[in-house]
């Protein structure tokens, strides 16, 4: 896991920074996407050294399988109607 600091801007251009772990900085944004408020825009992305004792603003970003699990069940979960 990476960690990634996020410059976001709202919409009076008052910038703050947050920290996220990711696997990759396209799902950076998509772990940062919670800890917005309405009417910010994300400025910057970039990459962070891992010293150890990185602190983060939130949880890393859901996998795929994680998101649509509630909405698409797996074969197993469906039952033969016949």
């Amino acid at each position: 896991m990476k960690f990634y600091e996020i410059i976001v801007a709202d919409a009076h251009g008052a910038e703050r920074k947050l920290r996220v772990p990711s696997p990759t900085d396209a799902q950076a944004a998509d772990a940062a996407a919670p800890l917005l408020n309405s009417g910010d825009s994300i400025l910057s992305i970039r990459e962070t050294p891992d010293d150890g004792l990185q602190r983060t603003d939130g949880p890393p970003p859901k996998t795929q399988a994680e998101e649509l699990a509630p909405t698409t069940p797996g074969m197993a979960s469906r039952r033969d109607a016949s």
